[in-house]
């Protein structure tokens, strides 16, 4: 195995406009492997995920706009993992039944839409001039919780010990530059709306679990992208356990327009991080 071999298979891929299209079916990393090994190139994902950003950088134009691995997959991530049961809280500061309260079908339904369409633009600028707010209520592009916010309970304490642990985890995978960047609990029917991170750029890790296996697995919640330049939807299911990579740029050409619905029974939890450009060459 080889990130010289990813490299070839991956300008294969440019330079074909069939094995692009076959490309447009995949939604993982495992997949891409699993597709690589079949045109006889053998790589793994960290391989991949090495020659992907050094073929981006190189201007070949690369269609990889996120990496994503299950957890137990990345063995510099298994401190992080053995922490999740310890972040994961439901803080009874939150009233949920207000929050439920707060739910609007409309909301939900714009994250259907394609945000760099101008009436979809049109609309999301009236609603930043608000504030996303209807007068006192909370903000309608946040239908989550933010477990940051809520520092007056029991289990404050010992989730902030697991915050620290898990940063000094990270420290000694990535350096001294990771960050945490948001905590947050998306309880049944909850969604962040679209948007780009464009005022706090660079790369991103999302450390992404739930509170059990869904019980349909065509029906999970998702993280959806526009991808920059085609325009074009990707929506990514979501399982337990899964770690996911992408870059927030400030060229508005390149922004990173994304979203989050968990239409599911299930909580979600997303742990996120500010890791350094070169994030990938500390893993294996």
């Amino acid at each position: 195995m080889s990130v010289t071999a990813c490299t070839e298979f991956l300008r294969t891929a440019y330079e074909s406009a069939e094995l692009q299209r076959q490309m447009k079916a995949m939604t993982a990393t495992p997949e891409i492997v699993k597709f690589g090994h079949r045109l006889g190139y053998d790589f793994d994902m960290a391989e991949l995920a090495k020659a992907s950003s050094a073929f981006n950088r190189a201007g070949a134009g690369t269609k990889f706009h996120h990496h994503e691995y299950s957890i137990e997959d990345v063995p510099e991530l298994r401190p992080v993992l053995e922490e999740l049961p310890n972040l994961k809280v439901r803080p009874p500061t939150v009233d949920l039944a207000d929050f439920d309260e707060h739910f609007r079908a409309e909301d939900l339904a714009s994250t259907s839409r394609t945000p760099s369409e101008p009436a979809y633009q049109r609309w999301h600028q009236e609603q930043a001039k608000l504030g996303w707010r209807d007068g006192t209520g909370p903000r309608r592009d946040f239908h989550l919780i933010n477990l940051d916010e809520h520092v007056e309970h029991p289990a404050y304490d010992a989730y902030f010990d697991a915050k620290l642990r898990t940063l000094t985890a990270l420290e000694k995978v990535f350096g001294s530059e990771v960050r945490f960047s948001g905590s947050m609990w998306y309880p049944p029917n909850s969604y962040r709306l679209w948007h780009t991170n464009e005022n706090q750029p660079g790369w991103r890790m999302y450390v992404i679990d739930f509170d059990g296996e869904f019980d349909d697995p065509a029906q999970t919640s998702f993280f959806r992208y526009q991808k920059p330049g085609t325009g074009e939807l990707v929506t990514l299911g979501e399982r337990p356990r899964i770690v996911r990579f992408f870059k927030a740029e400030q060229d508005p050409a390149k922004l990173f327009w994304h979203c989050i619905v968990n239409p599911t029974n299930r909580s979600r939890w997303s742990f996120g991080f500010v890791v350094p450009e070169n994030w990938i060459e500390s893993l294996r």
